[in-house]
């Protein structure tokens, strides 16, 4: 059977409510009562009961991560960084996968608000924020990662989208390329618009029309990039370069394009965004926009330790810069 603090204070013959304050590190306990305390609580194997702590101290030392899919190969980068830093500041991270379900959203916030944890990270699918902040108490501190409601007033952390996309298709247009398709995702609809505007800037700074033929939708997966350009090249639509909105469609429309009989880059460069782990591959070398992705999730926690410091008033916004990378795709 676990011991109990009433354990302890029999076996030491002092008060629970000393033995409490020993453990705890409070007043009126004399150094020799605390130090017995403790080396009684050591060899008896006492562990301290985390809900009962929490309910003390308004302090549970746990936060959630709330991601809309743990097999996307951005995803795991960025937990770590938030795991990395809230570990070492003492707090333990519930990760919570969505599958793209806003019901399943909406069920982990209030979840993580019965269990009361300390403060919530989130990467969501909602376009507005009463959807998120709706489902959690006014108090909760609120932290978004990567996909951000456009009208929060919360604390965020992202990489700056439109401008990724922006250096993406200036380098196809440098390159010679005059017909560059857009293949995105709707499944992160603030992301896909993010990208989509620098997408657009890019071709008007340059004196490029639009060609709305040149833009497909799909969902997040490589399987859409793969199917999203062989509907294009089938229709007759024939780019000369592709830039898509991540990683895992990029590397679905080079093999779309190669299976259609095209050259890659020679007939079709391609681009992609996130830079994931398998973009660099010798095999692969996909060109790509990198996003810092460890240092958001980084960040995200620096910024949540600051609200648990300054209170829920505290709010910051940081925009991390993107990066362009070569490599033989595009």
């Amino acid at each position: 059977m676990i011991p109990t603090i009433k354990d302890i204070a029999a076996q030491a013959g002092i008060s629970y409510a000393t033995v409490s304050r020993a453990l705890n590190g409070k007043y009126g306990v004399s150094p020799a009562t605390r130090r017995k305390v403790l080396e009684l609580a050591h060899e008896m194997g006492y562990r301290p009961n985390a809900i009962a702590q929490g309910l003390v101290n308004r302090s549970t030392k746990t936060v959630g991560l709330i991601i809309p899919d743990i097999t996307s190969p951005f995803y795991p980068r960025v937990a770590l960084g938030i795991e990395d830093t809230m570990q070492q500041a003492g707090f333990s991270v519930f990760l919570c996968n969505t599958n793209w379900n806003p019901r399943r959203e909406q069920s982990y916030l209030e979840h993580l608000t019965e269990k009361q944890v300390d403060g919530i990270f989130i990467s969501s699918m909602a376009r507005e924020s009463r959807e998120v902040e709706q489902c959690i108490s006014r108090s909760m501190p609120l932290v978004y990662i990567a996909s951000i409601p456009e009208d929060t007033k919360q604390s965020y952390v992202r990489t700056d989208n439109a401008r990724g996309a922006d250096l993406a298709v200036s380098h196809l247009l440098a390159q010679g390329r005059r017909r560059i398709a857009f293949i995105g995702s709707t499944q992160e609809p603030l992301s896909l618009e993010d990208r989509l505007r620098g997408y657009r800037a890019a071709l008007v700074r340059e004196n490029h029309p639009i060609d709305e033929s040149l833009i497909a939708l799909g969902e997040f997966r490589e399987q859409s990039g793969y199917q999203s350009i062989r509907d294009m090249l089938s229709r007759g639509v024939i780019p000369d370069g592709v830039f898509a909105e991540n990683d895992l469609l990029a590397l679905g429309a080079v093999q779309g394009i190669q299976d259609a009989g095209f050259r890659v880059p020679q007939d079709i460069a391609v681009v992609g965004f996130d830079d994931i782990p398998m973009a660099s591959h010798p095999d692969i070398a996909l060109s790509t926009v990198h996003q810092p992705k460890y240092r958001i999730g980084q960040n995200a926690a620096e910024v949540m330790l600051q609200i648990f410091e300054n209170g829920t008033d505290f709010t910051e916004r940081r925009v991390l810069e993107p990066e362009l990378l070569i490599r033989s795709s595009g």
